[in-house]
């Protein structure tokens, strides 16, 4: 994902391997809940091209079956991000930093807690409430 890209939704998902992958360009509120992943991957994209990430990304209830951090707990790189309910993760070898000076206005919640939060599905639980 890379450009502006935007209101994108991941949902229900397997990942076997790879990573939630982002090439810059200020990719902004884009929302991947409900996801199992062996974060075996890293994020691409050169640094010239922009920030890593835009505003409002969410990861909600994703589960890393490697306990790799990158691009899964994303509340030091990502603003105004909301992490919740990711399994417990450890850094691992790329360690990203902020592109933006200040507070990012993060939030972290249900840490280690994957499947326990209510909604499961951030999506679908979103969906239910259209008219």
């Amino acid at each position: 994902m890379e450009g502006l890209s935007s209101h994108n939704v991941w949902s229900r998902g397997v990942m076997e391997m790879g990573t939630f992958d982002t090439h810059r360009g200020v990719p902004f509120a884009n929302v991947r809940t409900d996801i199992t992943v062996n974060n075996t991957g890293r994020h691409g994209g050169d640094a010239g091209a922009g920030p890593l990430y835009g505003a409002r990304f969410t990861h909600w209830n994703v589960t890393v079956t490697n306990e790799r951090a990158g691009l899964v707990r994303i509340g030091g790189v990502a603003p105004y991000s909301a992490t919740v309910a990711i399994s417990t993760v450890r850094e691992f070898d790329q360690i990203d930093v902020p592109d933006f000076a200040g507070d990012l206005r993060t939030r972290l919640e249900a840490y280690g807690s994957p499947g326990g939060v209510r909604p499961a599905n951030l999506y679908e639980a979103q969906r239910e409430l259209r008219w």
